[in-house]
């Protein structure tokens, strides 16, 4: 189906004022760009007498006094700017007379927003969708059914774990690795309501404000998303929250002292870390059976092969293995501190591999050579996002290296691209440079060469712990398995295998069912991020920290580039 066949949905908005936080506008310029028709504002018209000094000093809560003040004060993130929707729609080209606007004045019971009866009738009157909550506090009563799909509403943390506040703060200050986004149905139980889309992101610990707006500014696409699943398939799926997590409040004062000094040390830390210590990956293989490798992986410790590195600065990583009639061949990235970029090499088992040929080489950093047999001959897809381009190479057996046949698609950064073909039809995987490891995207073609037209449902995947490929798609025990990167704390700690439930052309859906820890006995053993393999053997890379003046002299380099 077409987007311009897809019939649009009509959406409210609740506000408490049409100036509002940046990324809240932000989420309601998606949507209509997205075609969908904002059909009403519903705004509160409840007006606060104004209060003197010594009034607002009564309500203050004295113990979180300290995070009152730098919250309304100094944390200024820019998720949380203050941007008038109207003149922010109205350079978009709106008709703002069309849109209808509905002040409210509701009731309030305790904690909870009643909104009155007539109001409800006009509401439903509009024949909305469904009605985005950006105002009105904690909503019960009658509103939460007065449009088709009923009210939604973000809440920026894992709600099996942390309901009520502040949105991303105590996975931030309790140290975890990732952080829960979820977009609801609301109920009247806080923050359980009935889950639409859910995504994970990488906690930025060095910095809550980077964190904060990581949070809010990507969450921005997740209703449209929800939109778009509703406007292909017909139907709103929903999956009500099980949640028994305590509601968490803002910060005490002296758990405030305790934020500012984590700031301090996580900052002085993240730049240590990021000047002097640096990645050294390497390429192991064993010649056993990628099957037989999976039964037990830990037993095959002692009899891995690695590869006999040339220089301290240089390393080896991606690999990916592929048999013809003439010989077995392990194709990976050899990666340069000293050049700043990577190439595809590759050694074959007639010369026990330890000989390496180069396969391809570019002026811009090429990895993850993605091989596979096509038609009698040996294809690669490597990543090579600088170019904006995948390119797909033919390997040339006798020459010993990649020559271009055809380029899949243009403009785009493709992060780790991997080709899976099933029933008739080829699906190109890959995340992108913007979010390398934390969003997954399916593209679909009926030939190799393309034309492929992206998923309804992009990004299939949102999730630091296993969206970012880890090698090819295999079939084991009858499953079709999709190798992906664990990238939560560190990049490329572990792999994860997820078996595909489904993928069709309305629905893609995976579970993980295992994880591939390193090899915690030998060199390698703080890193494990690409898994492939055949009938007689199985690759993959490990990672150890080191030290090298190449290393510092390329991340200092890319320091200054940033603050250009």
């Amino acid at each position: 189906m077409s987007e311009q066949q897809l019939t649009p949905l009509r959406f409210g908005i609740m506000v408490d004022d049409l100036v509002m936080e940046r990324w809240k506008v932000q989420t309601i310029e998606k949507l209509v760009d997205g075609g969908m028709i904002l059909a009403l504002v519903i705004r509160n018209a409840t007006t606060e007498e104004k209060k003197g000094f010594f009034q607002r000093m009564k309500g203050w809560p004295v113990r979180r006094l300290l995070f009152q003040r730098w919250n309304h004060r100094q944390f200024k993130p820019q998720a949380k700017e203050m941007v008038d929707l109207w003149d922010t729609l109205s350079t978009q080209g709106q008709n703002l007379e069309e849109i209808p606007i509905l002040d409210c004045e509701p009731t309030q019971k305790g904690i909870s927003t009643i909104i009155l009866d007539n109001d409800i009738q006009n509401i439903k009157n509009h024949e909305l969708d469904f009605i985005l909550r950006f105002g009105f506090g904690i909503l019960k009563g009658d509103i939460l059914n007065a449009a088709k799909y009923g009210v939604w509403s973000f809440h920026h943390d894992d709600e099996m774990e942390y309901r009520g506040g502040p949105p991303g703060f105590w996975e931030w200050m309790e140290d975890v690795p990732r952080n829960g986004v979820i977009l609801q149905r609301l109920t009247e139980d806080l923050d359980k309501g009935y889950i639409l889309n859910k995504r994970w992101y990488p906690t930025i610990l060095h910095a809550y404000k980077a964190h904060l707006d990581q949070l809010l500014f990507d969450s921005t696409e997740m209703p449209l998303q929800v939109c778009r699943q509703i406007q292909h398939t017909g139907e709103l799926k929903q999956q009500l929250s099980e949640s028994k997590a305590p509601i968490r409040r803002p910060p005490t004062n002296f758990k405030m002292l305790g934020y500012w000094i984590k700031c301090l040390t996580r900052r002085w830390r993240f730049h240590w870390h990021d000047l002097f210590r640096q990645e050294d990956w390497n390429v192991g293989y064993l010649e056993v059976p990628l099957k037989r490798f999976m039964e037990e992986p830990e037993s095959f410790e002692g009899d891995v092969i690695w590869f006999k590195k040339r220089r301290r600065r240089d390393y080896y990583a991606d690999p990916f293995v592929i048999t013809t009639e003439k010989d077995t061949y392990i194709f990976f990235e050899h990666y340069s501190y000293k050049k700043g970029k990577g190439w595809i090499e590759v050694a074959k088992k007639s010369q026990k591999f330890k000989k390496f040929h180069v396969a391809l080489e570019e002026d811009y950093h090429l990895s993850y050579p993605f091989v596979f047999s096509y038609e009698g001959e040996v294809h690669c897809l490597p990543e090579g996002n600088d170019s904006q381009r995948l390119n797909l190479y033919r390997f040339n057996e006798k020459k010993m290296v990649l020559e271009q046949e055809g380029v899949l698609m243009e403009h785009v950064r493709a992060i780790d691209p991997t080709l899976c073909y099933r029933d008739g039809r080829w699906n190109l995987f890959f995340t992108q440079k913007d979010y390398p490891s934390v969003k997954l995207y399916r593209y679909v073609s009926n030939e190799l060469k393309g034309d492929y037209v992206p998923f309804f449902g992009n990004p299939v995947k949102v999730d630091c712990a296993d969206a970012r490929m880890a090698g090819a798609f295999f079939t084991l025990d009858g499953k079709l398995l999709r190798p992906a990167q664990e990238c939560c704390r560190y990049y490329g700690t572990a792999v994860c295998l997820n078996q595909v439930d489904s993928m069709n052309d309305l629905e893609y859906s995976e579970k993980q069912i295992d994880k591939i820890q390193p090899f915690r006995g030998g060199k390698f053993k703080q890193g494990f991020h690409t898994l492939n393999g055949n009938d007689t053997m199985t690759v993959f890379d490990g990672k150890r920290w080191i030290f090298t003046f190449s290393g510092l002299s390329h991340q200092m380099k890319l320091k200054r580039n940033k603050n250009v």
